[in-house]
């Protein structure tokens, strides 16, 4: 069991399922085999109980039994479901370049001319360079915080604390 909270190495991958797959038959419990892969024991149910297969065990009879590649595919797909697609087609990005080189804000595109996309969403394609357009083209575009050096940092702290002490003075140049 994990002596931790982490949400590094969350999802169980297909060697872990088919190591689960082998204990389960070998009648090793749930804590145990959690403790053997270093996850969480409700990580372990959840992975079982998700992915139990009805397999026949003889005429009529059925048993649900955990099969590690069944689980695997099942995963697989619901991570592809979780991901929203991507709506940029040729010719939104023709609507959105289009109104860009009109001067149009993302605001204005979504809100005057209808687009089908929020705004951050073009916001991010657009720094992302999706539409050949440079992040600095922008009408009004993010100005960017100068980096104080280090040496004017440490110097306006050393400043500063002299300050607090009346005694010494000093002036730096630089």
């Amino acid at each position: 069991m994990q002596n931790h909270y982490t949400t590094k190495d969350k999802h169980v991958v297909l060697t872990e399922r088919r190591l689960i797959e082998r204990w389960q038959s070998e009648g090793i419990s749930h804590r145990q085999i959690a403790a053997l892969l270093g996850k969480a024991p409700q990580t372990i149910n959840n992975e079982i109980k998700r992915s139990l297969v009805r397999q026949q065990v003889r005429k009529g009879r059925f048993e649900k039994v955990y099969w590690a590649d069944a689980a695997q595919v099942v995963y697989d797909e619901n991570r592809t479901k979780s991901v929203r697609p991507v709506i940029l087609t040729k010719e939104l990005k023709e609507r959105i370049v289009h109104y860009w080189r009109q001067n149009y804000s993302p605001e204005m595109m979504v809100k005057a001319k209808g687009i089908p996309v929020p705004i951050t969403t073009i916001y991010y394609w657009i720094h992302h360079r999706r539409f050949g357009i440079a992040p600095s083209e922008m009408l009004y575009p993010r100005k960017i915080k100068q980096r104080k050096s280090k040496l004017v940092q440490t110097l306006n702290l050393l400043e500063s604390l002299l300050r607090n002490d009346q005694r010494v003075s000093i002036s730096v140049k630089i």
